[in-house]
């Protein structure tokens, strides 16, 4: 395959969207940031405070990118080591590109080799003499790893991501059917779809991008709001703040903020459907640069210990306690948005 890394990211894309944006520009799909359409906020809680999470993700990607545009994302999961390797080989010879997930500490061009388990993804392109050929786009990096390598990589056993049935993880993107043409209705129904999930009426539906069921979980305002309430307990405990739950927050925080950028991209295939899905644009814009300028607060604080880092913390909460009315100002606009929208559709029927 003659894929090469793309030459400009855009903003929100992080390694996972990277590896999907590449497959589909490789396919010369248009517009392929805009396949995104989920864009909410959950806490959940297992129980102990230093597992509190919060995420924009409500439910399994797959279900996402199918819906609206017709892309599939096949997901293997196992944990029989045996069968990754030929398969991967196999679906290569087939000319489909390989997202795998695998752990930084065994990639040598990685910051962490050799220092911390981490799951992280990029996609397999190509496969000659034991060299598999790969393409990071997240280091904007075109190179080859042979087999044993990445065998060792791909086992997720010691990161975050390790749970029954995926010590092993590999995606394969069908994009034959891709529809890229959003009708007005769809930019109605997933602006409706997302305040729904902000005001907290379908917490008993959520799963996570894995596809399973999210128990005892907040979301939309009350889940920040829960958030906000976690952090401001943490600042007055300073054990609570380990350096894994400090990496932990700032991974959170980082892809809620790339999450209301990608949503911006679908958003502009509505600019022409009504006057104020512009507006929402801006807003969203701007929300996530204060979701950002949070997820850089938390990455400060896995840099320093003590009292200093639960000075970082209080500054946090301080952000976070600003964001939510800007979080409950895109409520309004898509409000706005929608009533405008039934009000087009009453007047079809008079």
């Amino acid at each position: 395959m003659n894929m090469q890394p793309r030459s400009e990211p855009k903003e929100g894309e992080d390694c996972f969207t990277l590896c999907v944006s590449s497959i589909l520009a490789y396919h010369k799909v248009p517009d392929f940031c805009s396949v995104w359409k989920q864009c909410g906020l959950v806490y959940t809680e297992q129980g102990t405070e230093d597992t509190a999470r919060i995420s924009p993700i409500y439910r399994a990607t797959e279900k996402d990118l199918q819906h609206i545009h017709h892309i599939y994302l096949q997901i293997y999961r196992t944990d029989d080591q045996s069968s990754v390797v030929s398969h991967i080989k196999q679906l290569l010879l087939q000319g489909e590109p390989v997202i795998v997930w695998l752990d930084v500490f065994d990639m040598k061009y990685n910051s962490l080799y050799q220092l911390r388990h981490f799951a992280h993804c990029l996609l397999l392109v190509g496969y000659a003499d034991g060299q598999f050929e790969f393409i990071d786009e997240f280091y904007h990096l075109k190179d080859t790893i042979d087999e044993q390598t990445l065998i060792n990589a791909l086992d997720l056993t010691q990161t975050e991501m390790i749970e029954e049935g995926t010590q092993y993880v590999y995606n394969v993107v069908d994009s034959t059917q891709a529809v890229m043409d959003v009708q007005e209705q769809d930019i109605y129904d997933v602006i409706q779809m997302n305040l729904e999930v902000i005001e907290s009426q379908h917490s008993n539906v959520l799963t996570t991008d894995h596809g399973q069921p999210v128990v005892n979980a907040y979301t939309g305002l009350e889940a920040l709001d829960r958030y906000i309430d976690h952090i401001r307990h943490c600042t007055a405990d300073v054990t609570l703040l380990k350096d894994n739950y400090v990496e932990q927050m700032y991974q959170d925080l980082s892809r809620i903020s790339n999450n209301r950028y990608l949503f911006t991209y679908f958003l502009q295939q509505g600019i022409s459907y009504h006057p104020s899905i512009e507006k929402l644009i801006y807003k969203y814009q701007y929300v996530a640069q204060r979701w950002k300028l949070v997820s850089n607060m938390a990455l400060k604080s896995q840099y320093v210990e003590g009292e200093k880092r639960q000075h970082m913390l209080i500054r946090i909460l301080h952000k976070l306690e600003d964001v939510r009315p800007l979080e409950s100002e895109l409520i309004e606009i898509s409000h706005m948005i929608l009533a405008k929208n039934d009000q087009e559709i009453e007047m079809e029927y008079l």
